[in-house]
């Protein structure tokens, strides 16, 4: 989504409405958004950690994070909205199975470039299942029209790229103030769809194809002191398991495979 859409706090939010962020450490971070001139922020920094991130109020680079909801075992990759960092916004959804695209409600904002560009990107780099999530609704006065309105823009593009509308869950909330997050809104009686959290169980876990030959696309290559060499990458075909020897091309070199 849109820079400035709400995504980082949108995660903060989840995380911290499921008790994946106790209260401690949301004090804590609340007290850091306003020495930092950015109350209101403090959700954000639970995905945003680099100190440029939280000084500018934008997020710049991927941050990962677990999350287990009753049904589903989830990595959420928190991904920038800002277009200095497109690359870095593909890499996140090039990894991703399911994608939610945050589109602010607020009079003004609703559908961008990014927002335009991110659902292309999406398509794209393969993510076939869309939650579209209409977020500040209480800027909008948690008006039923303006929420339609927004719907009918993004389903326009989404037609576009291939993805079928029928197919994408669409939901109403704000994250700032948690509402639609996990807890249902007492704001918008009009509004019948899923929480969040709901849409996220909606979603169906990707086939493995562990029958195919091994494929890991290595991702990076750190080195580090008294283990050496660690490439770092996705399973992305076929099974990998400790002491198999495996072969990375080019160059064809043999390696053995650690815990």
């Amino acid at each position: 989504g849109h820079v400035d859409h709400g995504k980082s706090t949108t995660v903060g939010r989840l995380l911290y409405d499921t008790g994946n962020i106790d209260e401690q450490a949301m004090r804590k971070l609340k007290d850091l958004a306003k020495e930092l001139g950015k109350a209101g922020f403090e959700f954000a920094f639970v995905m945003d950690n680099l100190k440029e991130e939280r000084e500018r109020g934008v997020t710049i680079d991927l941050s990962h994070k677990r999350f287990e909801s009753s049904k589903h075992y989830f990595t959420i990759i928190d991904a920038p909205g800002h277009k200095d960092f497109i690359k870095n916004m593909i890499t996140g959804a090039a990894q991703a199975d399911a994608g939610i695209l945050v589109v602010s409600a607020n009079p003004g904002d609703g559908v961008q470039a990014q927002t335009k560009e991110h659902i292309f990107l999406s398509r794209t780099l393969g993510v076939n299942q869309l939650v579209v999530y209409v977020n500040k609704m209480d800027m909008a006065k948690y008006d039923e029209k303006r929420f339609n309105e927004v719907k009918e823009e993004v389903t326009k593009l989404l037609k576009t790229v291939g993805y079928n509308p029928e197919k994408v869950q669409f939901i109403g909330l704000a994250s700032l103030k948690g509402e639609n997050v996990v807890k249902k809104s007492e704001n918008m009686p009009w509004y019948k769809g899923k929480t969040l959290l709901e849409a996220l169980d909606n979603l169906n876990p990707p086939e493995k194809p562990v029958n195919l030959p091994l494929r890991l696309p290595i991702q990076d290559v750190y080195n580090i002191t008294g283990i050496g060499v660690v490439p770092v990458g996705r399973v992305e075909t076929g099974v990998m398991k400790v002491g198999d020897k495996i072969i990375i091309v080019p160059g064809r070199e043999g390696k053995g495979v650690r815990g």
